[in-house]
Parts: structure tokens; sequence; C-alpha cells
């Protein structure tokens, strides 16, 4: 049963690193690039890679939800509850902004549901600005399974 419970923690740690390293990449690589998008390049440069990301998350995510009741679950009255509960936090709010705010934007741009380039660059500001908070909340769900599982492996002493 415990391997169980370590594939569970590792599948969520996959999953957290993956969306982590995507913000990350957005935030530090691609935000700069996208003041020059227009309509003629921004299916090119945004489109293609949303709807990939939309794709490869929309099979990764679910289970993530799974893994983070499960962790939630087996942290159940000790102090590992705090990282455990952050994880199952983090991919709701990651989860609910995703839908609720970005994806409606992600398809406005797409469908090239603007006035002009000027509008474009302003939903491009607006998709940004929402996914800045995928950033920091990512950023702290990746490092609350990282917490877990140093906790729970006894890292800490040994490497002490």
């Amino acid at each position: 049963m415990n391997w169980l419970l370590l594939l569970n923690a590792l599948y969520f740690l996959f999953g957290a690193t993956m969306y982590v390293g995507t913000m990350w990449v957005l935030k530090f690589f691609l935000y700069p690039t996208w003041e020059s998008l227009d309509r003629g390049n921004v299916d090119m440069h945004f489109g293609i890679p949303t709807r990939q990301a939309t794709k490869f998350f929309t099979v990764v995510v679910p289970p993530m939800f799974i893994a983070g009741i499960v962790l939630v679950w087996t942290e159940w009255g000790t102090v590992r509850i705090v990282p455990a509960a952050l994880c199952l936090l983090g991919i709701i709010v990651l989860t609910v902004v995703g839908q609720a705010m970005i994806i409606p934007v992600n398809i406005r741009i797409r469908g090239g549901d603007f006035a002009d380039d000027a509008e474009l660059r302003s939903l491009l500001r607006r998709w940004m600005l929402l996914n800045d908070i995928r950033f920091y909340v990512s950023t702290l769900t990746w490092l609350a399974i990282v917490w877990l599982l140093v906790d729970r492996g006894r890292l800490w002493e040994a490497f002490a």
C-alpha cells in the first residue's frame, strides 16, 4: 500500500512540476514577445500553444484532484495535512481560474473576437494578469508537494 501512496504523491509532483514549469516559461520567456503579436501571427504564437496546453492539462489535472484528495486523506491528523491541503487547494484554484477566467479569453483571442491589434494586446494583457495568478499559485502548489515529500521522506535528516 505504501508504494501506491508514493505513486500518488509522485503523480501530483509530476503534474505540479508541469504546471509550474509551464507558468514560469510563460512569464519569463513568452510574455515579453507577445507585445508584437497581431491578427496575422497570434494563432501561431498564442493559439497553437494554448490549444496544446489545454489538451495536455485536460488529461493531467483531473487525476491530480484525486491525488490531492488522497494526500489530504493520508495526512489527516498529522502536521503534514498543511502541505497536503495546500496541494489540493492549489489545484482547485488553478482550475477555477483557468476554466472560469482564462479559457473565455483564450476563446476570444483564438477566435479573432477583437476589433484591432490594440484590443488584441489588451486581451493579452488581461490574459497575462490572470495567468500571473496561476504563476504564483502553481509555484506555491509545487512548493507544497515538495515540502510534503521532503518531510515524509525525512530528507532534511538524510542530508544533515
